[in-house]
């Protein structure tokens, strides 16, 4: 019962300290490069501090599905359409509706054009997807939310847009 407490106490300080990031599971060396990501987009909490960083494109309004919601889109035009991906640059932060009005922080979301790389990428051990939609390898981290789903799942049962 006691090391059953301790390991329950352990987990919650690790989610607490590291966010969702901890919980992943994986190597030492991805959850590193998530807390590198954590790091690199606390700032972007504030909305108007990431449009003034470049992510200043509203791409989508608040997007939701029977699977869960994503949020409202927010684009960097210079990380869009260059064929690369930096693990502390996401092409995208996507943000929710909070209880004041406004808009929170919940995810990040890299983009790589098909026409631009033909072959999916990989970040974080986790390879992109294809959607179809935009003709595009994507992949969703939810860094600031938690998601019941996965940590790289594309919906969030944990975000609504109403």
């Amino acid at each position: 019962m006691a090391t059953s407490t301790s390991l329950s106490a352990a987990l919650v300080l690790a989610a607490m300290i590291y966010g969702p990031a901890a919980l992943a599971g994986g190597d030492a060396r991805g959850n590193a490069d998530l807390r590198d990501l954590r790091l690199a987009t606390a700032a972007f909490h504030s909305l108007q501090t990431a449009n003034d960083a470049g992510w200043d494109v509203q791409l989508t309004e608040c997007l939701s599905s029977p699977e869960g919601g994503m949020g409202y889109h927010y684009g960097n035009g210079d990380l869009l359409f260059d064929d690369g991906v930096d693990a502390l640059r996401p092409e995208v932060l996507v943000y929710a509706p909070s209880a004041n009005g406004g808009k929170r922080l919940v995810a990040v979301e890299y983009i790589v054009f098909t026409e631009l790389q033909p072959n999916p990428p990989t970040l974080f051990g986790q390879e992109f997807h294809l959607n179809p939609g935009i003709d595009a390898w994507v992949l969703h981290v939810w860094l600031w939310q938690g998601n019941p789903s996965g940590l790289f799942a594309d919906w969030n049962p944990a975000v609504r847009c109403d």
